[in-house]
């Protein structure tokens, strides 16, 4: 009789138990759920963006960094928990099992020469934007997903890099950057998921007029600097946006911008420090602005101005700055 009492409270213990295992993992239901072997793809500007006026910097062979974070929640929830994560080089690896009874969030994002130029631990471990998580604050390049549902890469939505060169970390840092999400995926047999990636970088042209010596040193905030040495004339590069409000899809916005303080400084050959101009200036998306920088001997006349350009686009508003009795706003680039 005491068996078949202890039998009657152990039963109930151990099927409550199993209920909650499945519920935090959905991979390992009771009643053993059809899995789905699902591949990723993108589409969006990743797959055009050779026509942009913006154009595409080129890596090397498999040298773009595809960081991807999947969440799961049951078909009639929004509350999406983490599930998967994982670090690619190579497209054709992004291949997931998916559960039946779910539905599914996608966050991806990708570096362009992230190999080249996101700073990484050895061991082809990389820190931001591919870090975050409660195991390890860097993600682990092995072109496979790990399910976990405790890991969650959540750096992906923001601009912050460490970089290789400089050794630093940058909110504005100048390589280009790619960003996407899909959400509400219910997997089916040889399915496929599409990840729509926007480009969240801007680009910044600056050309020196009257440099006759010594070199222009400009200071982007939160950006690593750039310079123009005599006899060049301009320099240019792509920057991947801060976007410090954490939500992923509000840089992805076509009219999305960033304003941005910059301070231009003249480096004469005597040591001499004149500065040119300091400004705020409007970086927007999927654009490049050239900045034409008038460079005199008198500070008072020195300036620049500003245009945004693109083929596809209208030119943007002249703004001219430090000349006709316009004074330059001090700003704080640090």
């Amino acid at each position: 009789m005491k068996k078949v009492l202890l039998m009657a409270v152990i039963l109930p213990m151990l099927a409550g138990c199993g209920k909650e295992e499945v519920e935090n993992n959905p991979a390992e239901s009771v009643d053993n759920p059809k899995e789905y072997t699902v591949s990723l793809g993108f589409s969006g500007e990743i797959t055009d963006i050779t026509e942009s006026p913006l154009n595409r910097a080129e890596g090397g062979n498999n040298t773009d960094l595809y960081g991807i974070q999947v969440y799961s929640t049951s078909t009639d929830s929004y509350d999406y928990k983490p599930y998967a994560y994982g670090l690619f080089n190579k497209k054709e690896s992004m291949v997931i099992k998916l559960v039946e009874g779910y539905k599914y969030k996608f966050v991806a994002t990708m570096v362009v020469d992230g190999k080249e130029k996101v700073y990484f631990l050895g061991d082809n471990r990389y820190l931001n934007p591919f870090s975050g998580g409660a195991e390890s604050s860097e993600m682990l390049l092995n072109n496979v997903f790990t399910l976990s549902a405790n890991n969650e890469y959540d750096n992906l939505e923001i601009g912050s890099t460490y970089l290789r060169n400089p050794n630093k970390i940058f909110h504005r840092p100048n390589i280009e950057r790619y960003y996407g999400e899909t959400e509400g995926y219910v997997p089916s047999s040889d399915g496929q998921v599409s990840i729509d990636m926007k480009r969240v970088s801007f680009g910044a042209k600056f050309v020196a007029e009257g440099l006759s010596e010594g070199k222009l040193t400009i200071q982007m905030n939160e950006s690593p600097d750039m310079e123009i040495v005599y006899p060049e004339t301009e320099v240019q590069d792509i920057f991947t946006f801060s976007n410090l409000s954490y939500n992923g899809t509000t840089w992805t916005n076509n009219d999305y911008s960033e304003e941005v303080p910059v301070i231009i400084t003249w480096q004469k050959n005597d040591g001499a420090s004149v500065p040119v101009a300091s400004r705020n200036i409007t970086f927007k998306r999927n654009k490049l602005t050239t900045v034409n920088v008038k460079v005199t001997n008198s500070s008072v006349d020195n300036g620049i101005d500003i245009t945004t350009d693109n083929e596809e686009m209208q030119a943007g508003d002249t703004i001219v700055i430090g000349a006709s009795g316009s004074e330059d706003t001090g700003v704080d680039v640090n």
